[in-house]
């Protein structure tokens, strides 16, 4: 997509901050509140490539206790909550620069910690002015309000209504585990290495295990409620070399096979249509994963 289609999809969202709460696991009652739609039975969902959304303790326990034969989008808005569900905010960015599939700009989508994480940081990491100690300016984080955990970005076609995840991604966590092994190396923060270390501690404790199914679960949300949008594609391990160009640095393989496959993605010959003949066919040969939140029937 072109920077400034980009910019008009951004124009068209509502402006501020929007909330996005977020605890293990609640990307499964995301998923089943389209899947059910205004009803369908357990039995068909049992039979769909949705059956691993059932197995989630959290959702055995509730089906065990409601009893009932079918949902619907009302009775799992309803069970969907936990007390213990971090507040991230969400922002939107504009990325026009590498390792995007057909070489143009894509849609940023912000994860942006909770405010429980930036008192805890602000005490006792103490950046300086102006400073990221954890952050990296170069890449689309937010950069007013909330330190950005992580980010997607997303190629978008409205007409042809499908959207391509380009990549899912946190420089915050990585900087933080390299600190935690040496907290000298930090830049920018007034901070002993003993409050370092204590905030590592602290971080990776509370993000490393939620960080990707958030950010997943966010970008899910945000295609589908936002830009109601049904069919997404997410990028294999083979078309992140292929279409993307990534050689060096590669990220962490689950990031581009355990990932999809949890929140239900299935890896296909089918491809965006937006694409060039020539990207098509690249796609083609390196399967990428593929979504379509459709309702379902039965």
């Amino acid at each position: 997509m072109n920077r400034q289609y980009a910019e008009e999809i951004i124009g068209c969202l509502p402006e501020g901050r929007t909330i996005f709460n977020y605890y293990p696991d609640r990307y499964a009652w995301l998923l089943l509140k389209h899947l059910v739609g205004s009803g369908v039975s357990i039995a068909a969902i049992k039979r769909s490539a949705y059956a691993g959304l059932l197995q989630k303790p959290r959702i055995r326990q509730w089906l065990a206790q409601a009893g009932s034969k079918r949902l619907c989008a009302a009775d799992v808005l309803a069970a969907d909550g936990d007390p213990a569900a971090l507040a991230f905010t969400l922002s939107l960015g504009l990325w026009d620069g590498a390792q995007t599939t057909r070489g143009g700009a894509n849609l940023v989508l912000q994860l942006n910690f909770d405010r429980g994480h930036d008192a805890i940081y602000q005490r006792l990491v103490r950046p300086k002015e102006h400073c990221l100690p954890f952050g990296t300016r170069c890449h689309p984080i937010n950069r007013v309000g909330r330190n950005t955990l992580a980010w997607s970005r997303l190629d978008v076609d409205m007409t042809s209504g499908e959207v391509l995840i380009e990549e899912v991604q946190t420089d915050w966590l990585r900087n933080v585990a390299a600190a935690a092994l040496n907290p000298r190396l930090v830049w920018g923060a007034d901070a002993s290495e003993e409050n370092i270390r204590a905030y590592a501690e602290f971080a990776l404790g509370r993000y490393r295990k939620l960080w990707a199914e958030a950010m997943l679960a966010a970008t899910i949300w945000f295609v589908r409620e936002e830009l109601g949008l049904r069919r997404m594609f997410y990028h294999s391990p083979a078309s992140c070399l292929s279409l993307k160009g990534i050689v060096l640095r590669q990220p962490p393989r689950s990031i581009y096979t355990d990932l999809p496959r949890q929140f239900c993605f299935a890896a296909g010959s089918e491809v965006p249509r937006f694409l060039s003949k020539k990207q098509a066919q690249r796609a083609c040969d390196a399967r990428l994963y593929q979504l379509n939140l459709e309702t379902m029937t039965a």
